[in-house]
């Protein structure tokens, strides 16, 4: 006989089998040599059983005349070929109805502003600006060297 006896959860937890296999056999071995564990098994198991009644009485459930009305709305209720039909159509409809109205306001938006004008350049402006600026630029190629940049290139 073992003399190590189960902790009162570890007796709830081997009654409702929530042990690993090892543990649970230990307790089952000990259990059947223990008269003292046994009783305390068996004050586990009523104190079960009496939880369980509890429940059982305090549920609450529907009249059977409820039941039967209910039953009997769901077998008399008949619906159409169309109505399942329509039923079975309905999410290959709506998708693709959804896809032509976003398309319809994507492409109504871009009609509503108008088609995109590209930008004109005025290459005449350009090029009498870049004419203009060539001519005030100082050190262009026609200018001469300044004195202070002459001395850095003739050491060279």
């Amino acid at each position: 006989m073992n003399q190590t006896h189960p902790t009162p959860d570890e007796l709830v937890d081997y009654l409702h089998g929530e042990l690993p296999a090892p543990r649970s056999a230990a307790i089952a071995a000990h259990v059947a040599g223990c008269p003292e564990c046994a009783d305390a098994r068996d004050a586990e198991v009523s104190v079960t059983q009496l939880l369980r009644a509890h429940a059982r009485a305090q549920e609450r459930e529907l009249p059977s005349r409820v039941v039967s009305g209910i039953w009997e709305k769901l077998r008399s209720r008949r619906t159409s070929v169309w109505e399942r039909f329509s039923a079975a159509l309905r999410p290959a409809i709506a998708v693709p109805v959804g896809i032509a109205i976003a398309a319809f306001l994507f492409f109504s938006i871009k009609v509503a502003h108008g088609p995109a004008h590209a930008a004109t350049i005025d290459a005449r402006y350009y090029v009498e600006n870049h004419a203009t600026l060539d001519a005030a630029t100082p050190l262009s190629e026609d200018d001469p060297i300044p004195q202070a940049l002459a001395s850095d290139v003739t050491t060279r």
